[in-house]
């Protein structure tokens, strides 16, 4: 093989497809300023460029299928055989030797050799930053614990004491005693388990403890401003309902009213429009005490590299979210990473110790590592979940463990556990589907939109009804194009309303039509993944404008203004992480390398009531259950 050889066969991948033009361009840069690199190097790169667009932060270089190079596209789902032994020094050889590889040690070269691992500059850079961070908080022995006694009085408080075996521990108290030892916490879990209850409970037990705690500086956070919606709503429904219980030995009033709404990520450490700079960095901390951010699985690495570097040190951070779900659409999967060993515990004999003194909780034997790792003492993952007893949740239960026999029994047990399957669905089916009265789906989105009130006064709840009945029901794609995609279902269903006299389009637009945000507008004050709807108010004949609900209350945008959207009566697993849904169809192609396990998991975990799974085959589900995600990463040993 030679380089321009290799050159060659990377231009035909780039031409069909196989590879981006983006992947190719950089093996021919890397050639076009290093003539003497050998072809491997090239290869690397092209295959290294391929993986971050998969997600992945860096290349195996011992992991690369030799036999056939065509397998290495697929190794973000497809295991693949290692290579001969004595092949691996010839690779890491040829790479050493190209001057455009450098070691960490470099400021310069564009690729950074480390072990067997090649990265991307930048994306090694965010690597051994968010590493550092994490060391300095885990690794600290500064006391944070408040008075033993006095905490174990209030978790008891906060906690009343259920019947529990001692192989079922009350991992919530567990979570509390941890966020409350130290300045890192995450708390992973499924749907259910209780994330939110207990980032309340320990708010309330914060305010109980800490000596001035209505000065402390809270905020919520997360990725997305539905997810952000949620995470608001849950905390204060929490706080609220704890209220009346408590009144008698605790005030939470203060709390609620000091407490902010949660915000997006973007939006806390203030993103500049246009760049990728922010407000807030290392030089100019977030003013804050305690940060608890949810649906972390959905962050990339770049975004928590720098959400770390800009809190400051003593600010207590507290990240929850589902490991078992998608990770996060760009490069990195920093929850996964961090919760690899969450579920063995690997707590040292001291921090079982603390957990007991503080909480009662006696962990069983099987949970305790003298061995254990710095980071494992700030993780806990809460295991019991309050909202899936369920069919839907047993279903997601079993695709979560590999268990393609007991998936197939939940899907033939019939609709009335709340489950159905149609195992060879036509995509015709899907516009009846959106529609049919007998269903939760968008036949009452439509009615309570024809039922605009006539006075102006009544606009705002009406407003939010019709966008609450809109997010009753959604249809979940693994895919943009095809029949099975979200570009045709979004054509399907407007065809169908269309011919029902339903919507009267103006173009793309029309009354009633869904837009999902594409792209950060700070200057409306819209975000990447917010849903608005499509309606006019009084008088009947005014101007479309598109109305979203937002922490501040019903924002609203002309039409005219809203470039980066797209109709949303379908939208990818990936874009509906955050959000819940009463009944939710999940569609799945046939034979497509994107359906994984982790997405059909977080395709059923939308379903709050009903699911209606759709698949072009009985082979797409098991071959999906049986395909994981790998992202290649070195987080864990930096």
């Amino acid at each position: 093989m030679t380089p321009q050889h290799l050159l060659e066969i990377l231009h035909y991948w780039s031409e069909t497809g196989l590879i981006r033009a983006l992947d190719y361009a950089l093996a021919r840069w890397i050639y076009t300023h290093d003539p003497k690199a050998d072809w491997r190097v090239l290869l690397a790169a092209a295959l290294l460029s391929h993986l971050e667009s998969l997600g992945h932060t860096c290349l195996e270089v011992n992991q690369i299928a030799f036999n056939d190079p065509t397998e290495s596209l697929q190794a973000s789902t497809t295991p693949v055989s290692p290579p001969p032994p004595h092949l691996v020094p010839i690779w890491l050889n040829a790479l050493k030797h190209c001057v455009l590889v450098g070691t960490p040690s470099t400021l310069t070269p564009p690729l950074v050799l480390q072990g067997s691992r090649l990265y991307l500059r930048r994306y090694w850079h965010f690597e051994t930053m968010v590493a550092q961070e994490l060391r300095l908080r885990t690794e600290s022995t500064a006391p944070m614990t408040p008075d033993a006694d006095l905490a174990h009085h209030w978790i008891n408080q906060l906690f009343p004491a259920t019947v529990r075996s001692p192989v079922t521990p009350d991992w919530q108290k567990v979570a509390c005693v941890l966020a409350l030892k130290g300045r890192f916490t995450v708390i992973t879990g499924g749907p259910g388990t209780g994330k939110t209850h207990t980032a309340a409970r320990l708010l309330t037990l914060l305010l109980a403890l800490t000596p001035h705690a209505r000065t402390m500086r809270i905020a919520l956070a997360a990725p997305t401003g539905k997810a952000a919606a949620r995470l608001n709503q849950a905390i204060f429904s929490a706080l609220h309902e704890l209220t009346p219980r408590l009144e008698k030995v605790l005030d939470l009033s203060p709390l609620i009213a000091h407490l902010s709404p949660a915000c997006t990520l973007h939006s806390l450490l203030g993103a500049r429009f246009g760049t990728r700079q922010w407000r807030h960095h290392g030089a100019n901390p977030v003013a804050l005490d305690l940060l608890i951010v949810d649906e972390a699985s959905m962050i990339h690495l770049e975004m928590m590299a720098t959400l770390l570097q800009a809190i400051p040190p003593h600010c207590r951070l507290i990240l929850m979210g589902d490991k078992d779900q998608l990770s996060s659409v760009e490069a990195g999967a920093v929850l996964g990473d961090l919760c690899e060993l969450a579920e063995q515990g690997n707590y040292r004999p001291e921090t079982l110790s603390a957990i007991q003194h503080l909480s009662g909780v006696e962990l069983p034997p099987e949970f305790m590592n003298p061995q254990g790792s710095n980071l494992s003492q700030h993780l806990v993952m809460l295991r019991h979940s309050h909202r899936f007893g369920s069919a839907i949740g047993q279903l997601a239960c079993a695709v979560n463990a590999g268990d393609e026999a007991t998936v197939l029994n939940c899907l033939h047990q019939g609709e009335s556990t709340g489950v159905r399957w149609i195992p060879r669905g036509e995509p015709s089916l899907f516009a009846h589907l959106a529609l049919d009265s007998k269903q939760t789906n968008y036949f009452a989105f439509f009615q309570c939109i024809q039922s605009r009130p006539k006075e102006p006064d009544q606009q705002e709840s009406w407003i939010r009804k019709v966008i609450t009945t809109f997010d009753r029901f959604r249809f979940l794609c693994a895919v943009h194009d095809g029949p099975w995609g979200v570009n045709t279902l979004n054509q399907m269903v407007e065809q169908q309303l269309t011919a029902f006299e339903w919507i009267k389009s103006q173009g793309e637009w029309y009354e009633g039509r869904p837009v999902l945000v594409t792209q950060n507008d700070h200057e409306l004050g819209i975000f990447n993944g917010d849903i608005g709807i499509t309606l006019r108010v009084v008088p009947e004949k005014s101007p479309l404008r598109v109305f979203f609900v937002t922490n501040e209350g019903i924002r609203s945008v002309s039409i005219s203004r809203l470039n980066q959207v797209a109709t949303a009566f379908a939208m990818t697993v990936h874009k509906s992480q955050g959000s819940e849904f009463e009944h939710t169809c999940l569609i799945l192609p046939g034979n497509h390398t994107n359906v994984t396990r982790e997405l059909i998991y977080t395709g059923i975990t939308r379903a709050r009531a009903a699911l209606t799974l759709i698949t072009d085959s009985p082979q797409t589900l098991t071959q999906g259950i049986a395909r994981r995600v790998q992202r290649s990463s070195g987080l864990l040993d930096h």
